[in-house]
């Protein structure tokens, strides 16, 4: 019976109908846009930074160190400007660091600890090199959200650094410790941020041995509790889902992983070609084992490879 109810359950989701209906499920508390994510209008952000340090920033060895230069952020609507002294500012993304147009990260609270704006302490400013009509990740983040899927806040912004006009970029919330406590609750799990070749394969029972980094970080790479660095739940995780009986992964795979958001995920995921997510690519998404539930959950991330 278990597994007839669950081949039937997911032959539902995976329709596009369930899109409609899939809301009465109990999902997690998803944040207002508040005014860093507003899609009211376009608001403007402005980086004031020595210009000495723009420079080194822009000179071709160091487009991929992750060293942050001393900056200030001022964020400017049409009700109100506010200036953050103090802030971190430096290249982020990886195939896109040699593109003309770069993407950058605003860290708030890089020097001064707990700084935060608007609630979050990490701004990622996308320049959506790899998408010219600048919409695929904006619609993605969208429909995750309009289906109440815990996924990133975004919005379009106008970028000014030094005065000089950058450009249209995509505000899109970072996913972190922050992140966590705002959607689900608590922040005690561990998160991981899994990159290619996350695959999610049983490599053995030594949980040190999914901390591989092939490309030189790793494959599933904490972000929380770091200083304990225990792989122990991923391992026992995927353990369970390689190594259990067919009656057990279909009847129990719920103990440990947030099924009903996953499978929306899945579902957007297939509706806008999502090449480069879990499905197709084994990459891009995040695990946080939820301290609350003991299930983990599924994070979509980075979905300009899409439409």
């Amino acid at each position: 019976m278990c597994y007839k109810k669950n081949i039937e359950e997911l032959r539902v989701l995976c329709s596009l109908g369930i899109l409609i209906s899939i809301n009465s499920v109990i999902q997690a508390q998803l944040p207002s846009n508040s005014l860093l994510y507003t899609h009211e209008e376009i608001p403007s952000i402005f980086i004031l930074i020595d210009q000495d340090s723009l420079n080194t920033l822009y000179l071709e060895e160091n487009w991929y160190e992750n060293h942050e230069y001393p900056a200030t952020f001022v964020f400017q609507s049409a009700t109100e400007t506010d200036t953050i002294e103090n802030i971190g500012f430096r290249f982020r993304g990886n195939t896109s660091r040699d593109k003309i147009k770069k993407s950058f990260k605003v860290s708030l609270n890089t020097f001064i600890s707990g700084q935060k704006y608007q609630g979050v302490e990490k701004i990622n400013l996308n320049a959506e090199v790899n998408d010219p009509s600048m919409l695929r990740s904006r619609l993605c983040w969208d429909l995750y959200r309009e289906y109440m899927i815990p996924a990133s806040r975004s919005n379009h912004v106008n970028l000014y650094i030094n005065g000089d006009y950058y450009g249209l970029y995509q505000n899109i919330e970072h996913v972190d410790d922050e992140f966590v406590e705002t959607y689900f609750g608590n922040n005690t799990g561990n998160l991981y941020k899994c990159t290619y070749p996350a695959n999610l394969d049983y490599i053995s029972e030594d949980p040190d041995d999914y901390k591989l980094a092939p490309w030189g970080t790793r494959t599933y790479d904490l972000k929380t509790n770091e200083e304990l660095d225990d792989y122990s739940d991923l391992a026992e995780f995927i353990s369970f889902l390689n190594l259990s009986s067919n009656q057990d992964l279909e009847c129990k795979l719920k103990d440990y992983f947030n099924v009903s958001s996953y499978l929306k995920v899945a579902a957007i995921d297939v509706l806008t070609g999502n090449w480069d997510g879990y499905i197709y690519n084994q990459n891009n998404f995040y695990l946080y084992h939820n301290s609350l539930t003991d299930q983990f959950e599924y994070i979509p991330y980075d979905v300009d490879k899409t439409w």
